[in-house]
């Protein structure tokens, strides 16, 4: 009778659910500019358009009639999001708290990207060959299988990314106030490094001629920043942590 019980209360709970999807064209838009409170999901797809994923509560009995007002703007997707055009830009404010689902969010490879969690939420992109930049306040940073360029910064939380390839038209920046850096480039990446963590350490498996070793990879004094270059010099790759050590792997 107990499990009864549970199962229809489960039952009752996800029927108050009602799974949401809102999209949105990118004819003439260049820029997405994303801002959330709790955490973010890019993914790729093939549409040239925005699909956002999203679950709707159901209006509760005394809101009928009535509708939900946030402090960050008003919700005209139906899923608490604001969607406006600006230009080449299109704006997709998160108007729920910090405590709300991950917002996942479906865009084309090439769009550009600028994406920041101002409370508690990580960032997570895959597959994008645009430029990204990504900043949180508490919260990591995952870029996978991306060409840049990056512009990737959080008080708070390690960053990973992994690169298919390294774009060489713009600089790239990482930074962590408090967090370890790990970041993956082609073996063959051209590229200008400067490398400084103030209370941590710096591995790398790249041939920049450092003498000491740990488990393959080189290690280096922290305590100033380190400017070298891989391939014969490239784009400019700064990678700073303030308190953490940094990984520079080879793919």
């Amino acid at each position: 009778m107990k499990k009864i019980a549970i199962a229809l209360l489960v039952f009752i709970a996800v029927g108050n659910l009602t799974a949401q999807d809102y999209k949105h064209s990118l004819q003439g838009i260049k820029k997405v500019k994303i801002a959330s409170e709790s955490g973010v999901i890019a993914k790729t797809h093939s549409q040239n358009e925005v699909l956002i994923k999203g679950e709707g509560r159901e209006t509760p009995e005394k809101a009928k009639g009535l509708k939900a007002v946030y402090s960050g703007g008003s919700d005209n997707t139906g899923i608490g999001i604001y969607v406006q055009k600006e230009g080449e830009t299109l704006i997709i404010r998160n108007l729920k708290g910090m405590h709300s689902e991950t917002l996942e969010i479906y865009l084309p490879k090439e769009i550009n990207i600028t994406t920041e969690s101002s409370n508690l939420g990580s960032l997570s992109f895959s597959g994008f060959s645009s430029e990204i930049e990504a900043r949180t306040n508490v919260g990591g940073i995952t870029l996978k299988n991306v060409t840049g360029p990056i512009v990737a910064k959080t008080a708070t939380g390690e960053i990973n990314i992994v690169f298919d390839k390294v774009s060489q038209s713009s600089p790239i920046s990482i930074v962590s106030a408090t967090g370890a850096i790990d970041v993956s480039l082609p073996s063959n990446t051209p590229a200008n490094l400067e490398l400084k963590t103030s209370m941590g350490e710096i591995y790398t498996d790249f041939d920049i001629k450092f003498p000491v070793e740990h488990k393959n990879m080189k290690v280096i004094s922290g305590k100033r920043a380190i400017n070298t270059q891989i391939n014969n010099g490239g784009v400019d790759i700064t990678l700073r942590s303030s308190t953490g050590n940094i990984y520079l792997r080879k793919k």
